[in-house]
């Protein structure tokens, strides 16, 4: 009877977690029923409820834990189950144009690259490196690019990944950087609202660019939370 008991209990942690994941996900009254988006900006407005995230989380954990361990798995399953409500704004625009990123580049190297190139990848945290729950915040990075003379023009996509102070991923999420679509220097923003009441730490966010599929350049940044 325990063993049996034991499959269902994780049966039905498998099915919050799939709410938790689904509520990240859900779109949310203002979205465009063709979900059309235009290429500088990207906007997430899902409808999930902290509580309920947090909720249906700590469910989930207490179900995976065993004695004890049901505590500090619906402590863990609340927190994971918060975060699944995070939603993002993302948008990119040019700041530097190709004639003045490829004069910059042949000064430095003689010539223009045969392949594209990133040949900058800054990002930083706004307002600052300390974020008080509940309050609004900012992933900002600065892009450049410069077409290869031999290569069509890149697909770039940008992914933001939100560790916790123990290391635990937390959320993470990619989006297409399609107004960067050529030579020049471009500025991306993730806006987010970061939860109420959520735990007091040293957080990390790490931003990395892929072109074409592939991992080209990351970047990591503390966030300190306070309540």
């Amino acid at each position: 009877m325990h063993q049996g008991f034991r499959g269902i209990s994780l049966l039905g942690a498998a099915c919050t977690l799939a709410l938790v994941s689904g509520c990240a996900q859900m779109p949310g009254m203002g979205m465009a029923n063709d979900g059309a988006r235009t290429n500088a900006s990207q906007t997430a407005s899902p409808t999930c409820n902290p509580a309920v995230g947090g909720a249906i989380g700590a469910l989930a954990g207490s179900m995976f834990g065993k004695g004890k361990g049901h505590l500090a798995g619906a402590a863990i399953g609340a927190g994971i189950g918060v975060f699944a409500c995070m939603a993002y704004n993302y948008h990119a625009r040019k700041v530097r144009d190709a004639r003045s990123v490829e004069d910059q580049y042949r000064h430095d190297r003689g010539a223009l690259p045969a392949n594209n190139t990133i040949s900058a990848y800054q990002t930083a945290l706004l307002p600052g490196e300390t974020i008080r729950s509940g309050s609004q915040a900012a992933m900002q990075s600065r892009v450049t690019l410069v077409r290869g003379t031999h290569d069509e023009a890149p697909q770039l996509k940008e992914q933001l990944t939100l560790f916790a102070p123990d290391g635990r991923q937390l959320t993470t999420v990619t989006k297409d950087a399609t107004a960067i679509d050529g030579t020049g220097e471009y500025e991306t923003n993730f806006d987010f609202n970061l939860p109420k009441g959520i735990q007091d730490g040293r957080y990390t966010m790490r931003s990395a660019l892929y072109m074409d599929g592939q991992q080209v350049r990351t970047n990591e940044v503390p966030m300190l939370v306070v309540s």
